[in-house]
């Protein structure tokens, strides 16, 4: 555990309150309803069948959810199994379209 002494916290909270003296003070006030349930749902919107996005909120999906491409994609271990059928199955159809022409 690290102890602050106290004008190590002291200077910590006065460097905040310059800062947001610099900010414009529609950044500090309280969000609505619904902007809070937007950005809960953005948490949820995240949870994938392999795994978790890992998306920043607020940001569009440039994949178009095509997520085991995308390297934001953090995998749940969990979906190995998954994973590997969903590799096997993009394989077997890049054969066939090479087959097919």
């Amino acid at each position: 555990m690290a102890v602050y002494p106290t004008e190590t916290i002291e200077a910590h909270r006065a460097f905040i309150t310059r800062r947001r003296t610099l900010r414009p003070a529609e950044e500090y006030r309280a969000p609505t309803d619904a902007e809070w349930e937007d950005f809960l749902g953005h948490f949820e919107r995240r949870k994938l069948s392999v795994g978790t996005c890992a998306r920043a909120y607020g940001t569009a999906c440039i994949h178009e959810h095509a997520c085991v491409r995308c390297s934001l994609l953090r995998p749940d271990p969990a979906q190995r199994g998954r994973l590997a059928e969903i590799r096997e199955n993009l394989l077997d159809r890049i054969a066939k379209a090479e087959r097919e022409g």
